[in-house]
């Protein structure tokens, strides 16, 4: 079988870039603990762990419509067209097709959203930071200001210049 016929339909991936670097979890395949890869790796089976792509800046993860990953996901260039219950870190690109089901967060820097794929989680948007720290950050912040007494909400702010008037 040829690396081509085993990405068939994967626009986003060129097969004759990565040949001999490709990892494919089938159909009927559950793997249970984390994974650490380099090149492609294909899921359509199911993975219930984290998965990490290996210091390659060209690795690519793509999860096929009858895959399901329950976990993290860290990987410069992610396809997902099936489930992932975890958080998705890209430090290039996300493509997220009208088939897929992400529970969790996406950090990002270039995202291709389809229509009719359902995102449960906030977007973040790297902006060349690592996502890691932008998770840490966010909690920080979301604690800070819930817990000051001087942060006003917008509808405050207006209220309180209403009144000087």
């Amino acid at each position: 079988m040829k690396i081509g016929e085993i990405l068939s339909g994967n626009k986003g991936i060129d097969a004759s870039n990565t040949p001999a670097k490709i990892t494919v979890i089938g159909n009927n395949s559950q793997f249970t603990g984390n994974i650490t890869f380099t090149g492609t790796l294909k899921i359509s089976g199911t993975v219930k762990g984290n998965i990490e792509a290996n210091e390659d800046a060209d690795a690519q993860l793509v999860l096929d419509q009858n895959g399901l990953v329950e976990g993290d996901i860290t990987a410069p260039n992610v396809l997902i067209r099936g489930e992932v219950n975890g958080n998705v870190h890209s430090s290039t690109q996300v493509e997220i097709d009208a088939s897929a089901l992400v529970t969790g967060n996406v950090y990002y820097d270039v995202l291709e959203m389809h229509g009719g794929s359902t995102v449960n989680g906030s977007l973040i948007r790297n902006m060349g930071k690592t996502a890691g720290l932008l998770e840490k950050k966010a909690t920080k912040t979301s604690k800070t200001e819930d817990n000051s007494p001087n942060s006003a909400s917008f509808l405050q702010s207006i209220d309180k210049s209403d009144k000087t008037k």
